[in-house]
């Protein structure tokens, strides 16, 4: 009879300090999964601003660290039509994105649309492009965004209008009307000499005018 009631003591005990183990884990989770994210770390955007890609991700309200999963924040971002990849980890109470963008070319006034070297975006944000103001022939839509997807961003930045412009010489013309006042014309095969254009305006000295980088590579004075 002592030895039954020993055993029932033992086994007690035993169910008593699982349960209390249970107890303590079960209120440590509690506490783990209440703990919120500190810091956001975003790099690589420039479209999108830092607050709109944590609004996308759902992370406004800073939540839970160990209920923010990487992959479900990645899957929200890319829903983004600027957002091309984008890669999330995790660090010691932080969530640090890195974004790769669409790269925005120009906006298409007469189509109301932005286009990116990834297909065209519906949206009305101000980006730090040209604004095409005419149309292309269809059959020199594809040539032209090629060309224009060889000029850096800050020569695109500078550029406030393109228009196609062709002569009795070269159908593949066009106009660009920069944001100092000067002119540029440029053929579709040299779009990219655009991006010296800083340095030839500092042989040229603060003089407005119109550039011809499509022959002859001169600057005429206004």
């Amino acid at each position: 009879m002592k030895k039954q009631k020993k055993k029932r003591k033992l086994k007690l005990r035993r169910l008593l300090l699982l349960l209390l183990i249970i107890s303590v884990i079960s209120f440590a989770l509690v506490k783990a999964s209440s703990i919120k994210i500190r810091s956001i770390i975003i790099k690589g955007n420039n479209v999108l601003t830092d607050q709109e890609i944590i609004e996308i991700a759902d992370l406004q309200d800073y939540p839970s660290f160990i209920k923010t999963l990487s992959y479900s924040v990645k899957k929200k971002i890319l829903k983004n039509e600027y957002v091309k990849d984008v890669s999330v980890s995790k660090g010691i109470l932080s969530i640090k994105i890195n974004v790769t963008e669409k790269r925005v070319l120009y906006t298409d006034l007469i189509n109301g649309v932005k286009v990116t070297t990834d297909g065209n975006i519906k949206d009305d944000r101000i980006v730090c492009v040209p604004n095409l103001t005419n149309e292309i022939p269809i059959n020199k839509k594809d040539e032209f965004n090629k060309a224009m997807s060889k000029i850096d961003s800050d020569i695109l930045c500078q550029m406030s209008e393109i228009k196609y412009d062709p002569n009795d010489i070269d159908n593949d013309r066009y106009y660009v009307y920069m944001s100092d006042g000067n002119s540029v014309y440029l053929t579709v095969n040299k779009f990219d000499k655009i991006n010296k254009y800083n340095a030839i305006l500092e042989n040229v000295g603060k003089q407005n005018g119109t550039l011809y980088l499509d022959y002859g590579d001169y600057f005429e004075v206004k």
